[in-house]
């Protein structure tokens, strides 16, 4: 058909098959998240690739820089600060690839430095035909090089109404990332107090500060909120 000689349909059709085809979930990485301490013993750690497909799949291993930059977050390359081992491999079907990640940097780190840590299939046909669509899959952890003593600090630094939504700013000061997981945001205007949490946050809830980070979030106006001078103050479980 001539349709298929369409450079957009053919863009269609990738965009699909990753949508629909159940290799899109076939590789994982466990954990998700590491913790490397500059210098020692906790400078090494091991995670796992598992293949839950039934056919091997080639990987290769990366490592990135990761930055909150607004909305966006900003990867510069940083193998040279890492030793990944193997840093290819080909995962047989059903089985996992246990690999092992050192931090090769600054062991005198006094801040906490965070990191994209990545999987990335090398190549998997979907069709033997030459005009088949190649799907890759890509993973991608997150890995942080925490010195002892070192913690995070969030406040809010602003609270603006932008139409139905409420925009929060977070700042985290400290020397550790953190998770607004289970937080608590009270807003208090002379004698009324707004206290918000769980559902309340959502957008906002369970999402990443980094350290000496600002992050703005947008989060359901309450209905009690008015145009008025509020007082801000956020909790967080350690």
């Amino acid at each position: 058909m001539k349709l298929r000689q369409n450079p957009l349909f053919k863009s269609l059709i990738f965009a699909a098959a990753v949508l629909v085809s159940p290799l899109a979930s076939a590789l994982q990485m466990e954990p998700l998240s590491l913790v490397l301490k500059p210098a020692g013993a906790g400078a090494n750690q091991i995670f796992s690739v598992i293949n839950e497909s039934d056919k091997p799949i080639a990987v290769q291993f990366n490592m990135t820089t990761r930055q909150q930059k607004g909305a966006e977050e900003v990867r510069l390359p940083a193998d040279d600060k890492f030793m990944i081992y193997p840093p290819q491999t080909i995962i047989p079907a059903k089985t996992a690839q246990k690999v092992r990640v050192q931090w090769l940097g600054d062991s005198r780190l006094q801040d906490e430095q965070a990191y994209r840590l990545i999987a990335e299939q090398v190549h998997v046909s979907l069709d033997k035909e030459p005009t088949g669509v190649t799907m890759l899959m890509k993973l991608v952890g997150a890995l942080y090089v925490q010195p002892s003593k070192t913690q995070s600090n969030v406040s809010v630094s602003a609270v603006q109404p932008q139409g139905d939504k409420l925009s929060v700013t977070i700042a985290n000061s400290g020397t550790r990332h953190q998770l607004l997981n289970k937080a608590i945001l009270s807003l208090k205007h002379g004698n009324q107090v707004i206290t918000l949490k769980g559902d309340q946050l959502l957008g906002m809830e369970g999402k990443n500060v980094l350290a000496k980070s600002t992050q703005r979030f947008l989060i359901k106006k309450p209905a009690q909120f008015q145009n008025a001078a509020w007082i801000a103050s956020l909790s967080v479980p350690k």
